[in-house]
């Protein structure tokens, strides 16, 4: 067991500026527990004494100047300002060992959250920092306040509401350590660590995940920002040699990279769970898309919401014709959902690459649990081409399959104690049975509960409750359709020239019987044709939109295929980043209900999301003739007018909106920025106080706080509140930039400007102004070449 001792003896506990920068709210606050002072600041010498300095207590102007060391090193001085000592003349060497104990307590942190071996973070504190940031991301998405919302992007309070994480799994490195020995082992992985930790830009969190594993967290980061620094870490990694001592062999090394999303990654109930247990569903989903790298060859990146469309492979065959596959809740599958099938094949040759793909068959999921599923062959291509494992899969949407147009050619008789048809049965007699009449239906029963302890096994008791279900279904749809068997726990129902009222109540009449004859719970969503400008194939797809409505509402949970399923719809596409496609669906929406006032509102945040602030503002207007007190679109309508330059209007709807709720956050805020723009600073600081005590808003208010200072020349609360909002939030880029040019300004240390400017221009390089306070820095401190090349690669 390691003692204090031996960890402040270890060379790897060290503090860069940086890291100084890092912890300097901290610092702060731990001296401020032994010695009150008014204002503070730190100061890096260009060059370190050869020996410890003392400490300096200037009675004049009431500052202490404390050498801050670490293991005999004099890493920087902390300046406090306005001190009063009893004891001028002895205080400050006690004062001085004080403030040295607080950088040991920063070590012991340091120690606790770092990988001995890499330098990298540890497990524990990545789930800590990916759960905070989900926290965030939440709180975002919540208040609508996201990028992805109403705001826009060069809102100073603009935040993508995203984040990634990547996961990176060594291929094969125990064979390495078995071949070579665990000591060369950890020597290439301590310099694996050494590579993430250059190549991943200062704000990601990288840690080792476990051996031979790590992850990689990557704040307001989109698909494409992952895949591009994946690809950057696959690549670095492919590119590392090393020589064994005593084979003199050459070590070469790959790794698989599989990354995932959030919000994006996750779905339904998995939103209510706790941010830690979010975090772990969303690690684990990047540990999915590893997976099927290395399945598809190592050494690749595969986004884990890319698994369903084409990252499945079959495991197994079954008997009646099925198949088990590598596709299961995780990963997005739902009973219904059909794939082609291809022969899995090694790496095309360059002769090859330009063939068509071959496809063997057709299959469809008819159960799905969590990591796999069982799917139904519905056609082969021929019939001695049969089904393997190993096989390939790609999803197909609507009529895309390849064998549609093979209908059965003899429908069999459905199951004797259920009268339901196999799924594939039962699609085969509904793709005849559709083309006929002017108006038909399809309902989806799901069953909700489990079965209990039973002498019977658990499918033969599920499939004696599907069994009861049904007889009540077939009594309350009566002879004019038939049903078929929707994975285990579902029943599907076609039926004929059925209107909306009759379908809801019939519906409604099987919920209720199943719970009092049977004590069985069963949610049912129907979908009917003609509806708006859906065809005849879009109904299957529409049923399963209405299950997922109805799942959402208290009991009865019944739904018909409506306004609302297409706004729950829209607002999957819209967080899933189809815009286009949202406001379509909303659109769809307010055809078939005009007042529908939450789809309007979610139509207004599409349009200003793609800079159509005349069209939001529009669709708010409109809710608000409707429904004058509606918090949501008054407050949007003050955003989409503040964008359209007209503050009075803004104005006018954010006090509506403080009407409604005197409490809302963003409102106050929005109203502050335009006093502050005004130069109504006490208005404006006034409202950001009054937003501090808003839960979540002293986190966000800081740098609007210090602008405002800064404005009135304040220059300690300003770099006060900076640092609270830094604490808050560690990437916040504009309190970093902000503090980097009071550093500049107040000609106090140009070093931490560096690091400052550095770290805002690596989080926002589009941001002219960073690299600028970056190459001013550079050039405080000499360094006319490094600011040249700075100057060069900003443009």
């Amino acid at each position: 067991m390691r003692t204090i001792k031996d960890i402040f003896a270890d060379d790897a506990i060290t503090f860069t500026p940086g890291e100084l920068v890092d912890f300097e709210h901290t610092i702060k606050d731990l001296i401020a527990e032994f010695l009150p002072f008014t204002s503070y600041s730190l100061f890096f010498p260009r060059e370190k004494p050869d020996s410890t300095p003392e400490p300096e207590f200037r009675a004049e102007d009431r500052e202490l100047i404390l050498p801050l060391v670490f293991r005999g090193e004099m890493l920087c001085y902390f300046i406090a300002k306005g001190v009063r000592l009893k004891a001028p003349s002895t205080a400050p060497k006690y004062i001085m060992a004080l403030a040295s104990s607080v950088l040991e307590k920063l070590a012991l942190y340091k120690w606790a959250v770092t990988d001995a071996l890499t330098g990298l973070h540890t497990r524990e504190f990545f789930f800590a920092e990916l759960a905070e940031a989900i926290d965030r991301v939440q709180g975002c998405l919540a208040t609508g306040n996201c990028r992805a919302g109403v705001e826009a992007r060069d809102s100073e309070m603009a935040f993508s509401g995203t984040l990634g994480v990547i996961f990176l799994d060594l291929d094969g490195f125990q064979n390495i350590n078995e071949r070579y020995g665990y000591l060369t082992g950890d020597d290439i992985m301590s310099e694996v660590g050494r590579l993430l930790g250059m190549v991943c830009p200062k704000y990601t969190t990288v840690s080792r995940f476990a051996n031979d594993k790590f992850a990689i967290l990557v704040p307001d980061a989109k698909p494409r920002a992952c895949f591009q620094l994946s690809e950057v870490i696959r690549s670095g990694i492919s590119k590392l040699s090393f020589t064994d001592d005593m084979t003199r062999d050459t070590i070469t090394l790959t790794g698989s990279l599989g990354f995932a999303n959030y919000p994006q990654g996750l779905e339904g109930g998995q939103f209510r769970r706790t941010p830690g247990e979010q975090a772990r569903i969303l690690v684990r989903k990047a540990r999915r898309g590893v997976a099927v790298a290395k399945d598809l060859g190592r050494n690749r990146v595969f986004n884990s919401a890319d698994i369903l469309d084409k990252g499945g492979r079959v495991l197994d065959t079954l008997p009646m014709h099925r198949v088990t596959v590598t596709l299961g809740e995780t990963a997005g599958a739902k009973v219904g959902q059909r794939f082609l099938v291809r022969a899995a094949r090694p790496a095309a040759t360059a002769a090859e690459k330009g063939a068509p793909t071959v496809y063997k068959g057709e299959v469809v999921l008819v159960e799905v649990h969590d990591d796999v599923a069982v799917a139904e062959v519905l056609h082969l291509a021929d019939a001695g081409m049969d089904v393997h494992p190993g096989d390939r899969l790609r999803r197909i949407e609507g009529e895309e399959g390849l064998f549609a147009d093979r209908a059965l050619m003899e429908i069999p008789a459905p199951d004797a104690e259920t009268q339901l048809f196999s799924y594939a049965e039962f699609m085969g007699r509904m793709e005849e049975a559709r083309r006929v009449p002017d108006a038909f239906a399809l309902s989806l029963i799901r069953v909700l509960d489990q079965p209990g302890d039973a002498e019977e096994g658990y499918q033969e008791a599920m499939d004696r409750m599907v069994a009861g279900v049904a007889n009540i279904a077939r009594g309350a749809f009566g002879e004019n359709g038939f049903g078929g068997r929707y994975g285990l726990n579902g029943i599907l129902y076609y039926l004929e020239n059925v209107d909306r009222e009759t379908l809801m109540a019939r519906t409604l009449e099987i919920e209720r019987l199943a719970a009092d004859a049977l004590s069985v719970r069963v949610s049912i969503g129907s979908a009917r044709f003609p509806f708006l400008n859906f065809d005849r194939a879009d109904i299957p797809d529409n049923v399963r939109k209405a299950l997922e409505h109805a799942l959402l509402l208290p009991d009865p949970k019944v739904a018909v295929f409506d306004s609302i399923s297409l706004n729950l719809s829209a607002d999957r596409r819209f967080m899933d980043g189809d815009v286009y496609g949202a406001i379509e669906e909303f659109k769809l929406a307010l055809t078939d209900d005009p007042a529908n006032l939450l789809a309007r509102n979610s139509l207004g945040i599409c349009y200003a999301q793609l800079g159509r602030f005349d069209d939001a503002r529009r669709e708010f207007e409109t809710v608000l003739s409707s429904e004058s007190g509606d918090v949501l679109a008054l407050y949007n309508l003050g955003w989409a007018n503040h964008r359209l330059g007209d503050l009075k209007a803004a104005k006018k709807a954010y006090r509506r909106c403080l009407d409604a709720d005197p409490e809302h956050l963003y409102c106050l805020m929005r109203l502050g920025s335009i006093e502050e723009n005004a130069g109504n600073f006490d208005k404006a600081t006034a409202l950001y106080e009054k937003a501090a005590k808003q839960p979540e808003g002293e986190r966000m208010v800081q740098r609007a706080l210090a602008r405002v200072a800064y404005k009135q020349g304040d220059i300690e609360a300003t770099r006060e509140y900076l640092h609270l909002a830094l604490n808050a939030d560690h990437n916040d880029h504009q309190a970093m930039h902000m503090l980097a040019r009071i550093y500049l300004d107040q000609g106090e240390d140009p070093q931490i400007a560096e690091v400052l400017s550095r770290q805002s221009a690596a989080l926002c390089p589009g941001k002219r102004a960073y690299w600028e306070t970056l190459i001013e820095a550079l050039e405080a401190q000499g360094k006319a070449e490094e600011a040249a090349k700075v100057a060069a690669r900003a443009g």
